[in-house]
């Protein structure tokens, strides 16, 4: 993904870097950024995106770093122009930096083992949040839809084993070192789920990021078996909610 130019940059994050110079290091397709400032990072958000809620990732990260190590918050809120997120930097680098693309088995096995600790370490109760699938389609308004409704009729038998998820548990969003994950980034959607809810999305960003063929070192690293049916629902929920 491109990088966007300084030029532009959003008056909050101005204000945060008091004269200091910000970096572009990323941005998505809804027009979110993120800026490096010296030891520190800001993601920015235009106002009109109601699906995206900075102060409430915030919330999570606050929560989630009695247990595993999320960056630290500095500030967070909404203003005029869009919502902000300002925290420390954690050490390591992305999972998908060149050097971690270019060695796959060591980086694709240390993402398996990353998210099983990750759901090792967090304990549901009392994790104030969720994500699991009535969650989701209520926060798309699918809740009382024909659609929603099939989902939810498979609940019983599709959210079974319910961790705290990560909630976007794609290859760029764990950080490594020596080998290792040692930080998560991008909590937002942090919440009590079933553990494939964010196995599917790892698995799927392992072909976006390393290609096809690794799907089974992740599942070792991670600890578990292939399951075709939960792969399968929590798939086409990921496309739909």
């Amino acid at each position: 993904m491109s990088v966007p130019p300084v030029t532009g940059v959003p008056p909050a994050v101005a204000r945060i870097a008091g004269g200091r110079t910000p970096v572009a290091v990323w941005h998505n397709e809804l027009g979110g950024r993120t800026y490096r400032i010296d030891d520190d990072y800001v993601k920015w958000f235009a106002g009109e995106h109601w699906e995206i809620d900075l102060p409430g990732e915030a919330e999570r990260m606050r929560w989630a770093s009695a247990f595993a190590p999320v960056p630290q918050v500095v500030a967070a809120g909404r203003d005029d122009g869009g919502q902000w997120l300002h925290t420390k930097a954690l050490p390591g680098e992305s999972a998908v930096h060149p050097d971690n693309v270019a060695e796959p088995e060591q980086t694709v096995a240390a993402l398996g083992r990353g998210l099983r600790r990750w759901h090792d370490l967090l304990p549901p109760p009392p994790c104030p949040h969720r994500w699991d699938v009535r969650e989701r389609l209520r926060a798309r308004g699918m809740e009382q839809t024909p659609v929603g409704q099939r989902y939810l009729d498979a609940t019983p038998t599709m959210e079974t084993d319910l961790v705290v998820c990560h909630g976007d548990a794609c290859n760029p969003n764990f950080l490594v070192r020596g080998g290792e994950v040692v930080g998560y980034v991008d909590v937002g959607r942090l919440g009590i789920a079933d553990r494939w809810a964010d196995l599917t999305p790892a698995l799927a960003s392992l072909t976006w990021n390393f290609g096809r063929g690794w799907q089974a070192t992740f599942l070792d690293g991670y600890g578990i078996a292939r399951d075709a049916e939960k792969l399968d629902y929590y798939s086409r929920l990921w496309d739909l909610a």
